[in-house]
């Protein structure tokens, strides 16, 4: 048995990052009108949010499809002419995106491999972390079943928070409903915050007058997974915000000196859904902690 990891550029790994770590890494595509781009190969984040701003003017509003299973089927294909056996393929969360529940209906038609889907019930930093984590897994040469296990773990310590400056892109994507905030009542006044619930469907959460007020409530949610037993990883996520990042990373470093926090941008895909100027707290068991598996765990 032979795995390989496949993903897309959701998941916020670059293709530098992707080839050291032998992971297929997809480019997903962004629709502005009828010109496709695709992400982090023709669209870096900054030319995004630059062309997002200019579009404004146009009413012009960006999408993100998934990626086609053409493309999917075609990678697998390709991997399969190098001895692999069996494809791993990790994609965003089916809240979000139907590329999980699209390739489970399709992997029949896939003959080349065994393709095995996983929804990482996240996006960016925790989904990332789970392909980084399948790949160290598979380069030690576990069976897939043993990934699937680590996974499973990591996946339930996911959290990601965001608050964005308006909920429109949402509304548009038709990704989020305000009759699901909390109670079904109407949004309160200020930022909408939105977070990824446990079965991976994103919903809003409240709001914050200010985003200074969002960090604290972010970093009160984050206090009660530092006292825990495990190892955390935690990441500061901007849509192009580099001022607010550094606050944010400054406040999050002064009330939790011993965590190091990493810094990511929201790339165009999932930019798409939640605007410029949206900021973001993502944190999760370090996935390091679980390159270790316990015994009696069986080959599929």
């Amino acid at each position: 048995m032979k795995i390989a990891v496949l993903t897309d550029t959701s998941a916020g790994m670059d293709f530098d990052e992707a080839a050291e770590r032998q992971v297929t890494l997809l480019a997903a595509p962004i629709m502005f009108g009828n010109r496709q781009y695709h992400e982090y190969q023709d669209l870096s984040t900054a030319d995004y949010y630059r062309l997002m701003r200019l579009a404004k003017s146009k009413k012009m509003v960006p999408t993100a499809p998934q990626v086609s299973m053409k493309t999917v089927k075609a990678t697998c294909d390709a991997l399969a002419e190098t001895g692999v056996t069996d494809v791993i393929v990790i994609g965003p969360s089916l809240g979000i995106s139907g590329l999980v529940n699209t390739l489970a209906a399709y992997v029949e038609n896939i003959t080349s491999v065994h393709v095995w889907p996983w929804d990482s019930r996240g996006i960016l930093t925790t989904m990332g972390d789970q392909v980084r984590l399948a790949a160290e897994l598979v380069a030690k040469g576990y069976a897939v079943k043993e990934v699937f296990a680590q996974l499973t773990k990591l996946r339930a310590t996911a959290h990601s928070v965001f608050v964005v400056d308006s909920i429109k892109p949402l509304l548009r994507t038709g990704e989020v409903n305000p009759s699901h905030s909390p109670g079904s009542t109407p949004l309160l006044a200020g930022k909408p915050i939105l977070i990824f619930d446990p079965s991976g469907k994103m919903r809003v959460a409240g709001s914050a007058l200010r985003l200074k007020g969002a960090m604290a409530d972010f970093l009160d949610d984050l206090a009660a997974d530092l006292a825990g037993a495990d190892p955390v990883k935690a990441t500061v996520l901007n849509a192009d915000q580099p001022e607010a990042t550094q606050r944010w990373l400054a406040g999050a470093q002064k009330r939790f000196p011993t965590v190091k926090f990493d810094v990511a941008l929201i790339g165009p895909s999932f930019g798409v859904h939640v605007g410029d100027g949206a900021m973001g707290l993502a944190w999760c068991q370090d996935y390091r902690s679980l390159l270790t598996l316990e015994p009696n765990v069986s080959e599929l």
